[in-house]
């Protein structure tokens, strides 16, 4: 399903609503971190693929906001999953496709049909917590007098994401953007100054003014300018509708139709945009679902099936 309110939202409100955020720590309550523990540990048990399955797949369990890895040994071409088209590609000795959950994805099982074969595929709840932050009002509440920009800004956002190309630019694991530690995960439920709701849909990374950030993966540079919101604001199409969102940056070191090899320099972090101070806000996205960066760069470790 397609988080319209963040992709293309039209008015001012929905403006607010896109996957922005600053550089703090999430101020969560103890109660909620208990709620979240118990919500964790009741978890039911997933059963692992079949031996005899045609398809494996990382993480596991599946749960909503996290990147999928679908690997087979035998099948290749077109599947379909969660009513979206991904396609089984060769990846070493191995055929491949790459998808994710939306956080709005109900737990369930939710059936993957390649071809002729249908695999159950199982989808928990994971829960996110909240946290409060201030920002200037006037990123809040925008002036009038940047609404034509905010608008305008919108629809570039809506033309990219939905004019990928649908081959693949990637190749293997993707890598983190910065040398650095993040400070805030992905899928904080956020209060700004005390009224605006949104919902966090990357990583910040604790990165000081100038910080070299590099791409995570190989693509073409489709957004590379200043914006409203993001402030200095890259997007790299990877193909197979994959992008890959690089925000508040100081200077850039690419420009729009560039091709980049994975972790080439890109540009410089910065506090531009709705910030609270300098860091570098990293973003992936998936067919219209913003997608938790964390788990994708650790899907090709051993171990994480």
């Amino acid at each position: 399903m397609h988080r319209r309110d963040i992709l293309i939202p039209m008015t001012r409100r929905h403006a607010l609503l896109l996957s922005l955020g600053g550089p703090v720590v999430a101020q969560v309550s103890d109660s909620a971190r208990a709620t979240q523990g118990r919500k964790q540990s009741q978890r039911p048990p997933t059963a692992a693929p079949p031996q005899d399955s045609p398809v494996r797949w990382k993480p596991q369990p599946v749960f909503n906001g996290a990147p999928v890895l679908f690997e087979s040994k035998s099948f290749s071409g077109p599947a379909t999953w969660l009513g979206k088209k991904i396609e089984f590609r060769r990846d070493g000795d191995a055929f491949s496709a790459l998808a994710g959950v939306n956080l709005n994805r109900a737990p369930g099982r939710y059936p993957l049909a390649l071809g002729d074969e249908t695999v159950d595929i199982t989808v928990i709840r994971h829960a996110y917590p909240s946290s409060t932050i201030t920002v200037p009002q006037k990123f809040v509440e925008p002036p009038k007098e940047v609404q034509a920009q905010i608008d305008e800004e919108v629809a570039i956002k809506q033309r990219v994401f939905t004019s990928s190309r649908p081959n693949r630019l990637w190749q293997g694991p993707f890598v983190a953007p910065a040398n650095t530690r993040y400070t805030s995960s992905f899928g904080l439920r956020r209060i700004y100054n005390g009224r605006t709701r949104s919902v966090h849909q990357g990583l910040d990374y604790s990165a000081a003014f100038g910080t070299q950030v590099t791409a995570a993966n190989s693509g073409r540079v489709e957004i590379a300018r200043d914006m409203y919101f993001e402030g200095g604001f890259i997007v790299i199409d990877h193909g197979e509708s994959i992008f890959t969102l690089y925000m508040h940056l100081s200077e850039f070191l690419v420009r729009e139709g560039a091709d980049v090899d994975k972790g080439e320099p890109i540009a410089k972090s910065g506090s531009s945009g709705r910030v609270t101070g300098p860091h570098l806000h990293f973003a992936v996205q998936w067919q219209g679902a913003y997608l938790e960066p964390s788990i994708l760069l650790g899907l090709w470790r051993s171990g994480n099936a």
